[in-house]
């Protein structure tokens, strides 16, 4: 009988977290307190061009979900999309409200690929077009703003506190 609770309330506890997880993918993102992880954008004769803080897209939901259905975001703020293995990666705009620069980054932390302006609410696929593991997600216009540029690289400081 104690075995058999004792089963019960870890299979609620399991349960609990898993739903606990997909529903705050889905609210996460809009709440900036949430983007606590600094990036540096470092240029190629090593010097810091600028920071962003940025919540860390790490997982498939968070993933998918990414910058969807949030009005605007602050211009040092973006959002750092982590993937398992470099491969050429499609994103998109849909439910997105507002317009983006996407930094493709490779395997050594270098921008390969720049897409700026991106259009909100199309459902167009954006590619990375090089091998990639890492995407950057900042407010239109500020590749040109902080002269961001293919062949700088892009420095992930985690907040372990988090």
């Amino acid at each position: 009988m104690i075995c058999s609770l004792i089963r019960n309330l870890l299979f609620l506890l399991i349960i609990s977290t898993y739903f606990s997880k997909n529903v705050n993918a889905k609210t996460d993102n809009s709440n900036f307190a949430n983007y606590q992880h600094k990036i540096q954008v470092i240029s190629k004769e090593n010097y810091q061009k600028t920071q962003f803080l940025a919540y860390l897209a790490d997982n498939d939901k968070k993933r998918s979900y990414g910058l969807m259905n949030i009005d605007k975001m602050p211009d040092k703020y973006g959002m750092y999309f982590v993937f398992d293995s470099p491969r050429i990666i499609s994103m998109w705009m849909k439910n997105t409200k507002f317009s983006l620069d996407m930094i493709f980054i490779d395997k050594n932390d270098k921008i390969v690929n720049i897409v700026n302006n991106t259009k909100p609410f199309s459902k167009e696929i954006i590619s990375s077009q090089f091998l990639s593991d890492k995407v950057l997600e900042i407010n239109a216009n500020l590749c040109k703003k902080y002269n961001i540029k293919i062949g700088d690289h892009v420095k992930l400081i985690k907040n372990e506190n988090i």
